[in-house]
């Protein structure tokens, strides 16, 4: 494995809106872990666009630890700073060789090899950390910001 972008801004714990989870890394840990993003997306009121992307990145990423590791964790780390939300996934294992038995193998026709470039038309090119200790998968999504509008008091309204 190999990085292929280096981290572009602050990591998902250094952020002030927070959300931190880590399940077994099998098939069932996928749409928890989509459904925990999605309620941390609720919870910050980000749009529902945003709630989109952020179930497919998390879905993809998640499904490479579960398929491609050998860890038996996953963790992912949410975190939203000024117009960016950052999205972390780890895993505490080494990558598969392409090859590898699973107990649970893809059926003959799925199509593979795609995740990092469905995350990257949603988010940006993921930077990938691999060391001794596992991999961090991360990509940024950016926010568009808010307008607030305030209306204007009346004149003599205060």
């Amino acid at each position: 494995m190999t990085t292929t972008s280096p981290r572009s801004g602050p990591s998902a714990e250094e952020a002030p809106f927070r959300a931190v989870c880590t399940r077994e890394a099998i098939p069932a840990s996928v749409p928890f872990l989509r459904r925990f993003a999605g309620a941390a997306v609720d919870r910050w009121e980000l749009s529902g666009e945003v709630r989109d992307a952020v179930a497919v990145v998390v879905a993809e990423l998640v499904i490479n630890v579960v398929v491609h590791t050998t860890s038996d964790d996953v963790t992912l780390c949410l975190g939203v700073r000024d117009d960016v939300l950052k999205i972390e996934v780890r895993d505490r294992g080494y990558w598969r060789p392409e090859n590898h038995d699973r107990a649970d193998p893809a059926p003959a026709h799925a199509e593979g090899g795609r995740g990092l470039d469905i995350v990257a038309a949603y988010s940006g090119v993921p930077a990938v950390r691999a060391t001794a200790a596992g991999t961090t998968v991360s990509t940024d999504l950016r926010l568009r910001l808010r307008l607030r509008l305030r209306p204007r008091p009346r004149p003599g309204t205060g």
